[in-house]
Protein backbone atom coordinates (compact mmCIF):
# COMPACT_ATOMS: atom_id res chain seq x y z
CA UNK A 1 0.00 0.00 0.00
CA UNK A 2 1.38 3.45 -0.91
CA UNK A 3 1.45 6.33 1.57
CA UNK A 4 -1.54 8.12 -0.03
CA UNK A 5 -3.54 4.88 0.17
CA UNK A 6 -2.49 4.36 3.78
CA UNK A 7 -3.46 7.94 4.65
CA UNK A 8 -6.88 7.41 3.05
CA UNK A 9 -7.30 4.35 5.25
CA UNK A 10 -6.31 6.41 8.31
CA UNK A 11 -8.88 9.05 7.27
CA UNK A 12 -11.54 6.34 7.19
CA UNK A 13 -10.51 5.01 10.61
CA UNK A 14 -10.16 8.39 12.33
CA UNK A 15 -7.63 9.63 14.85
CA UNK A 16 -8.87 7.67 17.84
CA UNK A 17 -8.79 4.33 16.01
CA UNK A 18 -5.33 5.01 14.56
CA UNK A 19 -4.01 5.96 18.02
CA UNK A 20 -5.47 2.76 19.50
CA UNK A 21 -3.91 0.67 16.76
CA UNK A 22 -0.52 2.25 17.38
CA UNK A 23 -0.81 1.46 21.10
CA UNK A 24 -1.88 -2.11 20.29
CA UNK A 25 1.17 -2.37 17.99
CA UNK A 26 -1.05 -3.11 14.99
CA UNK A 27 1.32 -1.11 12.77
CA UNK A 28 4.98 -1.83 12.20
CA UNK A 29 7.75 -0.41 10.07
CA UNK A 30 6.60 1.83 7.27
CA UNK A 31 2.93 1.69 8.33
CA UNK A 32 3.83 2.79 11.86
CA UNK A 33 5.85 5.73 10.53
CA UNK A 34 2.98 6.65 8.18
CA UNK A 35 0.47 6.47 11.06
CA UNK A 36 2.61 8.73 13.23
CA UNK A 37 3.09 11.22 10.38
CA UNK A 38 -0.64 11.17 9.68
CA UNK A 39 -1.43 11.91 13.34
CA UNK A 40 1.07 14.81 13.33
CA UNK A 41 -0.59 16.12 10.17
CA UNK A 42 -4.02 15.95 11.79
CA UNK A 43 -2.76 17.87 14.83
CA UNK A 44 -1.09 20.50 12.64
CA UNK A 45 -4.36 20.97 10.74
CA UNK A 46 -6.21 21.46 14.02
CA UNK A 47 -3.61 23.98 15.19
CA UNK A 48 -3.95 25.92 11.92
CA UNK A 49 -7.73 26.00 12.35
CA UNK A 50 -7.37 27.13 15.97
CA UNK A 51 -4.97 29.88 14.95
CA UNK A 52 -7.36 31.08 12.23
CA UNK A 53 -10.25 31.10 14.74
CA UNK A 54 -8.17 33.09 17.24
CA UNK A 55 -7.32 35.69 14.58
CA UNK A 56 -11.00 35.92 13.60
CA UNK A 57 -12.04 36.46 17.23
CA UNK A 58 -9.32 39.08 17.76
CA UNK A 59 -10.42 40.92 14.60
CA UNK A 60 -14.03 40.86 15.79
CA UNK A 61 -13.01 42.20 19.22
CA UNK A 62 -11.00 44.98 17.58
CA UNK A 63 -14.00 45.96 15.44
CA UNK A 64 -16.26 45.97 18.49
CA UNK A 65 -13.78 48.19 20.35
CA UNK A 66 -13.68 50.67 17.46
CA UNK A 67 -17.47 50.72 17.31
CA UNK A 68 -17.67 51.42 21.04
CA UNK A 69 -15.05 54.17 20.77
CA UNK A 70 -16.94 55.87 17.92
CA UNK A 71 -20.22 55.63 19.84
CA UNK A 72 -18.53 57.21 22.88
CA UNK A 73 -17.22 60.09 20.75
CA UNK A 74 -20.67 60.70 19.28
CA UNK A 75 -22.18 60.66 22.78
CA UNK A 76 -19.54 63.15 24.00
CA UNK A 77 -20.24 65.49 21.08
CA UNK A 78 -23.99 65.23 21.71
CA UNK A 79 -23.43 66.07 25.38
CA UNK A 80 -21.34 69.13 24.48
CA UNK A 81 -24.00 70.30 22.01
CA UNK A 82 -26.71 69.80 24.63
CA UNK A 83 -24.71 71.85 27.14
CA UNK A 84 -24.06 74.64 24.64
CA UNK A 85 -27.72 74.79 23.63
CA UNK A 86 -28.88 74.95 27.23
CA UNK A 87 -26.78 78.05 28.01
CA UNK A 88 -28.72 81.32 28.33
Amino acid sequence: MSDPEIWLKFDELGEEAVRKRIVMKAYAGRNLVAAQEWLRSQEASRNDADSFEQRRIARSAKNAAWTAAIAAMIAAIAAVVAIVLSLP
